[in-house]
């Protein structure tokens, strides 16, 4: 089988980076591609652009040439994958453009390398010659609606040979080779010979296999006549076999495999697959596989195909050419199917066996019975062509009906369906218009034939309401899948699949209609046929289950609503690729659910993911497109970049207004989310009321019966009103949307809720409370009848009345609340553990609005409240409001039982944390004091707030100075910690950090060291995760020690070690730059005080030398290596470790220079030092013989690279712990020789 060759599939990779930033970028694209193309000049990479006509190419750039590329729209329109990184996260900004091919903008190194991986492989993908059919049990189970390549090239071969061979067709075949082929094909062909032909001739075969591959209708089309003639011809050929008597044959065949292919094929063992295309096997012949990209690393196997005629029945043929000719030569027919048996090493060689088997014409027959299940007698031709769009093939499908249309009489009987089939291409392609005209064609033919076929016509209603829904004419969609059900219920059983489909139609148009409590009846109806009717897992069980967890996002019930996408989600991924439209629509359901539940950034990332796959199936303008940008703009505004947000949604509604009807349901919509950004992001009443009325306007005119839509629109503008103080007019707007929603819904309908508390708002502003208590009681029994009792839905129902009968004096009737403020507190104070403080400081001072009606003002449950206020205002640093809070709560404990609050310790705690932020410091110690006096008498035991209590005390008196009193006091706090609470490390590590403190600042350095190494030890060995607290003891370390550099440089061998420790820590949190200055000042002191040093000054040497490396300093690094190689070989024996150390890394930095010669002479000196002191076949000297032989590669001496690959694998092989490094031997081995045998025939 001959695939694409590297020419003809080339991607070209092109890197536009600035200057500055390149080099650093370099290295994470290399691990991609080697063929990256670098530019910092934007003029310099259009020009190579220009260069490349018909080429893919793939971008990486950076948003600093954003605005560079908008303006050469004309160049960059033509980039197939366009990759945007922000290298500062502070400026990211989204960016959609109709005209640029942008697959996904980052923030983050990993994810941008990750992207393009993925879509490296995806390509990649397209062009394996194998074809696998995944499912298990395919015997029990409905394979209607299953789409992928396997069932492609089967159903493709049943159909070439059940075309017409007539004179249309041949002639269709000689006008189509004659363009391609110079030789006297048309005089010289005949049907008997088409077996030769194809053998003899590498074009026709390079044509076809290509054409199969790509799944190329207009080319595959036009060669039926000659692939039909090929099939016949090899039945022929396997029929004399057959009546040979022989039964079992077995081929084998040396081919070259990618890794990605062979990775492949290895996670598919066990499995049935087919090739894509015809598979011809010739062992004078080595077949190469060449993927889309650039493919370095082949891989030799043996391919053995085991075929046992008995089993193979009929269907797939293979003929031996052996009789006539003397090369051994196999060629399998497209519809041979084989079972991966096995993939195994034997004697170096990957071995993979294959037994062809007779499954893939049994799976084709289980299709095509499944399909005529709901379609009776519908042709094989048809179906294939269906299977094509199924598969979202849809431009490929059309093609091949447009061809069977205008090939096929005027009374064919397929003609109906044809026309239908190439009205649902359009339909999904998002034709609407043209998919309506093939449909009404379909239609006339179907109603206009005697008999007439009633039956049929129920599909193409059917698909008539899908067009009008998607159009926005949901009314009068409505109409057909009533018609299509009462067909379907005259000719077809109850439980029939395509009862549930109509269902599913008019489950969607109650949904538009926001009645979702009978769309899910509806839909839970057609849930139930489908499973009996499929009896397992199906594409429709799927959509159905997509349905549903799509209503149920509506009615906000998240988890519920994950469950059924997750399920459908399994199911659709085993039936499609990952980039299917059903899969891409789940997938945005599912980013709309994860908003809704505030995870913007998880979100957002399935957003751009799905945005990649849409655009790959759809023309840039799609309105699937803009919904996914809308989803986009949504993240943007609930994150506060209302500008990006506002832009995103007008782009969005642009590509709406090109593609529906000016007025379209969905257009409304995406005007009241740009209303929403005006109204409580920019603030912008006059815009945000203009947006809303236009919506109103289009409702009002095109939607006249959709009460609900009208409501919401009725309630916005009221918001507009209220924020502007106009709550007369608010009130009306408020009035309106309510009578529409009760004339709409019934009396207790949730969706009623909002617009009643608008109104009760009202009245409360207003001073109305009678009025807007009943209100506020009307929606709590609406919320007690959706939601459950501890739902914060109900519990804001208890605030809002709590809000009324606190302004009438009506504390008694407020208890009931108090449940439910529990339930506030509970729930705020999970926020807050999720660092979600702003969220969990509303719902305590929500929960403190009804203790404080519910309870007497000394409460313990208000002190408590007000404590969990001044905790979330401390950290937010709000010292003021967090002081103020704790004072309250601090006042109602003093007045209640020393018992009942044996807590007001740690009120008086946070009394002095605060005042101590504040740099109260008086104030403070006397709090601090307070809190000690009481728990010393009250609460001796708690042994835990008195040890925090001193260590504050501490901090007070060393912030006074008062250093010899500070440090008593952090010794008694360390000394309970450390009898009491020995694990709590991090609080232990503080005292000795603030005993370090104390003494430094006394100018006490040596024991401020002793401290700050004992706070640093239980950091790296207990606390890692204390970065800051690590960072900042580092920070006074380093102060110390330039004191002591400075005043008491006599004490240098203390001052060298810490330098070398500092200098190792900020290599690790790679400041290289600060790693090398601390590392050169450790020198500094060495040569002025310890001269003679020399192996530790070779030592830090070498530490500078491997940091520049880091650093991409190589010049500089070899100069500091070079010194410490010097020092060592003059000190130390020639095997020591130390010079094999520094040798390695030399070799390194002067590969990583080009300067391989000098390398290599390194890599040489530490060979003959290795294989003077190791045993011969010591793994360390293969490694050498190994480096050495990359050296000689990298020169290009190839012949001496592969003898020391050679010699290395010969030293691995024995030992069998060297998987690793013998698979790298041997696929270099095999690289080279393949290149040096290449070489040679050239």
């Amino acid at each position: 089988m001959e695939m694409s060759s590297i020419d003809e599939a080339q991607m070209n990779f092109i890197c536009l980076y600035p200057d500055n930033e390149i080099e650093d970028f370099k290295t994470h694209l290399y691990e991609i591609s080697n063929s990256f193309r670098f530019y910092t000049n934007i003029r310099s990479c259009i020009k190579f652009i220009k260069l490349l006509k018909n080429e893919k190419i793939l971008l990486v750039t950076s948003d600093f040439y954003i605005p560079k590329i908008l303006s050469h729209l004309d160049i960059f329109h033509d980039v197939n994958f366009i990759y945007i990184y922000y290298s500062n996260k502070d400026q990211y900004k989204y960016i959609f453009h109709e005209d640029l091919n942008i697959v996904g903008i980052y923030d983050k190194i990993s994810l941008l390398i990750s992207s393009i991986q993925e879509q490296i492989i995806s390509i990649n993908k397209q062009f394996y010659q194998w074809t696998f059919f995944n499912e298990e049990n395919y015997s029990k189970r409905d394979l209607s609606k299953q789409a992928n390549d396997f069932l492609w090239i089967h159903l493709f071969h049943r159909v070439i040979t059940q075309f017409p061979r007539d004179k249309q067709a041949k002639q269709q075949l000689m006008d189509y080779v004659r363009l391609y082929f110079k030789e006297n094909f048309e005089e010289e062909y005949e049907s008997n010979d088409a077996l030769c032909c194809y053998r003899k001739n590498f074009s026709l075969q390079k044509m076809i296999n290509k054409a199969l591959q790509t799944k190329d209708i207009d080319r595959l089309y036009h060669l039926r006549y000659f692939l039909s003639d090929l099939s016949e011809c090899l039945s022929r050929e396997q029929q004399q076999i057959v009546e040979s008597g022989i039964e079992n044959i077995v081929f084998t065949q040396e081919m070259k495999l990618s890794k990605n292919e062979f990775n492949y094929l290895k996670e598919n063992q066990g499995k049935l697959l087919s090739t894509k295309g015809y598979l011809f096997l010739n062992s004078l012949s080595k077949n190469v596989t060449t993927e889309f990209i650039e493919n370095k690393d082949l891989i030799d196997v043996i391919l053995q195909i085991e075929c046992n005629l008995k089993e193979m029945g009929n269907n797939h043929v293979f003929t031996d050419l052996t009789r006539s000719n003397e090369k051994e030569e196999v060629l399998f027919d497209l519809n041979t199917t084989f079972r991966l048996e096995s993939i195994h090493q034997d004697k170096q060689i990957w071995l993979i066996k294959m037994i062809a088997t007779n499954d893939g014409e049994l799976i084709m027959e289980k299709y095509i019975e499944d399909t005529h299940r709901q379609i009776e007698n519908v042709s094989i031709s048809i179906i294939f062509g269906k299977l094509m769009c199924d598969m979202n093939e849809w431009n490929q499908s059309q093609k091949y009906f447009e061809y069977l249309l205008n090939d096929l009489s005027s009374n064919h009987e397929d003609l109906a369906w044809i026309e239908h089939s190439i009205g649902q291409v359009h339909h999904w392609k998002g034709e609407w218009n043209e998919a309506r005209i093939f449909y009404d064609r379909a239609y006339d033919r179907m109603i206009k034939t005697d008999p007439i076929r009633m039956k049929d016509s129920a599909l193409v209603l059917t698909s008539f309401g899908e067009i009008l829904h998607l159009q926005g004419n949901y009314e009068e969609s409505y109409e057909f899948p009533e018609k299509a059900l009462a067909i379907i219920k005259q000719y077809y059983s109850p439980n029939h699949a395509y009862m549930a489909n109509s269902l599913e139609n008019i489950a969607r148009i109650h949904r538009r209609r926001v009645k979702y409590d009978e769309n899910l009846i509806v839909l839970r109806e057609a849930l139930k046929i489908r499973e009996e009717y499929y009896n397992d897992y199906h594409v429709d069980i799927a959509m159905n289950l997509s349905q549903i967890g799509n209503t149920l996002l509506y009615q906000d019930n998240h988890n519920e609503a994950l469950d059924y996408l997750n399920r459908a989600i399994s199911i659709y991924e085993r039936y499609y690729q990952s980039d299917h439209i059903y899969i891409i629509k789940n997938l945005q359901t599912l980013a709309y659910l994860v908003y809704e539940q505030e995870k913007f950034d998880e979100s957002f990332n399935i957003y751009q993911r799905i945005l990649k796959m849409a655009r790959n199936l759809y023309p840039l303008g799609h309105f699937i497109i803009a919904e996914i940008v809308q989803g986009i703009a949504n993240i943007r505004n609930k994150q506060g970049m209302y500008d990006e947000s506002l832009k995103l949604y007008q782009q969005a509604v642009t590509m709406l207004m090109n593609y529906y009807s000016p007025a379209h349901l969905d257009i409304v919509c995406f005007l009241i989310s740009i209303g929403d950004v005006q109204l409580y992001g920019k603030v912008n009443y006059e815009k945000a009321l203009e947006v809303y009325q236009q919506a109103l306007t289009m409702l009002e005119t095109y939607y006249p019966s959709y009460s609900s839509h009208i409501a919401n629109c009725l309630n916005r503008i009221g918001n507009v009103k209220k924020v502007q103080n106009q709550n007369n007019e608010a009130l009306d707007y408020y009035n309106r949307a309510l009578k529409f929603q009760e004339d709409y819904f019934s009396s207790s309908h949730i969706l009623l809720a909002s617009t009643i508390i608008n109104i009760a708002n009202i009245f409360l502003t207003q001073g109305n409370y009678d009025d807007s208590l009943v209100l506020y009681e009307r929606v709590l029994k609406i919320r007690q009848n959706k939601y459950s009792s501890d739902h914060v839905e109900i519990a804001a129902s208890y605030i809002f009345m709590a809000g009324v009968l606190k302004a009438q004096e009506k504390y008694n009737e407020a208890i009931n609340g108090l449940t439910i403020a529990h339930y506030l507190t509970h729930i705020g104070s999970t926020l807050c553990a999720q660092k979600k403080y702003n969220d969990a400081l509303k719902l305590y001072q929500q929960s403190m609005k009804i203790y404080e009606e519910c309870v007497p003002q000394n409460s313990k449950c208000i002190a408590n409240n007000f404590k969990l206020i001044g905790d979330i205002f401390y950290t937010l640093e709000q010292y003021d409001e967090a002081l103020e809070a704790f004072e309250r709560a601090l006042l109602i404990e003093r007045k209640q039982n020393v018992s009942d609050n044996i807590n007001m310790g740690t009120t008086l705690n946070n009394i002095g944390n605060v005042l101590f932020s504040q740099n109260k410091l008086d104030q403070a110690l006397e709090l601090y004091q307070q809190s000690l006096t009481f728990s010393e008498q009250f609460d001796s035991l708690n042994y835990t707030t008195m040890s925090t209590t001193l260590w504050n005390i501490g901090n007070v008196l060393r912030a006074q100075k008062k250093y010899t009193e500070a440090f008593s006091f952090q010794q008694r706090s360390l000394n309970i910690r450390e009898t009491y609470d020995s694990l709590d490390y991090a609080k232990i590590a503080s005292n000795f950090n603030s005993m370090g403190t104390i003494r430094n600042n006394e100018g006490n350095y040596d024991e401020a060291l002793i401290h700050y190494q004992k706070a640093l030890t239980i950091y790296e060995n207990h606390c890692p995760s204390c970065l800051q607290d690590m960072i900042k003891t580092l920070n006074y370390r380093e102060q110390i020690l330039e004191i002591r550099e400075k005043y008491y440089p006599e004490s240098y061998t203390d001052i060298v070690n810490s330098l070398i420790d500092i200098g190792h820590t900020k290599y690790n949190q790679t400041k290289l730059d600060d790693a090398v200055d601390y590392y050169s000042r450790a020198i500094v002191l060495l040569k002025e005080f310890d001269s003679t040093n020399h192996l530790q000054i070779a030592t830090i040497f070498y530490w500078i030398g491997i940091t520049l490396n880091e650093q991409e300093s190589f010049d500089r690094a070899i100069e500091y290596l070079e010194h410490c190689l010097k020092i060592r070989e003059a000190n130390l024996s020639p095997g020591d470790s130390d010079i094999i150390l520094i040798l390695s890394c030399l070799s390194e930095t002067q590969q990583a220079r080009n300067q391989y010669q000098i390398a290599l002479a390194y890599e040489m000196k530490l060979f003959l030092i290795r294989e003077k002191d190791l045993p011969p076949n010591d793994q360390n000297i293969a490694q050498s013989l190994s480096n050495i032989g990359e050296c000689y590669a990298l020169l290009n001496q190839l012949k001496m690279a592969l003898e020391y690959y050679k010699q290395a694998l010969f030293i691995y092989v024995q030992n069998p712990s060297n998987t690793i490094e013998q698979e790298t031997m041997e696929d270099n081995i095999h690289f080279l020789s393949t290149l040096l045998n290449n070489l040679e025939i050239q």
